[in-house]
């Protein structure tokens, strides 16, 4: 079944310095496609795609200087496809744990990323939480400084994808 994402998604993300986090999100600009059946355990395709543009942390100096530092205007899109569902398990009452690898795209350097995550129905809806580590090493960036503060190099990736299936013609708001 295909399914399309709804106004209820975002994702987030949080970098760690010593003795501070920065935190960051989207919720704007995120579009996902799907292809599924999890009761079948199939994972048939997954794309997402996020503007970076509507990247927030809500600092504006702190936003305007990520945006500098990973040159975001010269790349606006960042972007995961499915490369290989390694496993699907329920969990019973409509919950499936997932694992998969994938490709993303982020400043114009694309490697592979383990991604896992919750699925479960409800009311017709898909809800997916999905989480990943990302690196600034991985894609051969330094990470940054700010004043006496290093950033660390794993980024901690979150998502909360909310589905409805792609024929339902009831209150459909994609991103």
């Amino acid at each position: 079944m295909k399914y399309v994402l709804t106004d209820n998604s975002r994702v987030d993300f949080i970098a760690r310095a010593p003795l501070h986090a920065f935190k960051g999100w989207a919720v704007e600009g995120v579009q996902v496609t799907l292809e599924a059946n999890f009761s079948a355990g199939i994972l048939q395709s997954l794309a997402a795609e996020v503007e970076t543009g509507c990247f927030d942390t809500a600092d504006p100096d702190r936003t305007e200087a990520m945006s500098r530092y990973f040159s975001l205007a010269e790349h606006p899109h960042a972007s995961f496809a499915l490369s290989q569902c390694q496993e699907i398990v329920s969990e019973g009452g409509g919950c499936w744990r997932v694992r998969m690898l994938g490709i993303l795209s982020f400043v114009d350097i694309r490697r592979q990323l383990p991604v896992t995550g919750t699925v479960r129905e409800e009311g017709g809806r898909l809800l997916w939480e999905l989480q990943c580590k990302w690196s600034f090493r991985a894609y051969g960036l330094k990470a940054p400084r700010l004043l006496m503060l290093c950033v660390r190099d794993i980024v901690d990736i979150k998502a909360h994808l909310e589905f409805i299936p792609s024929g339902d013609e009831k209150e459909i708001h994609v991103h």
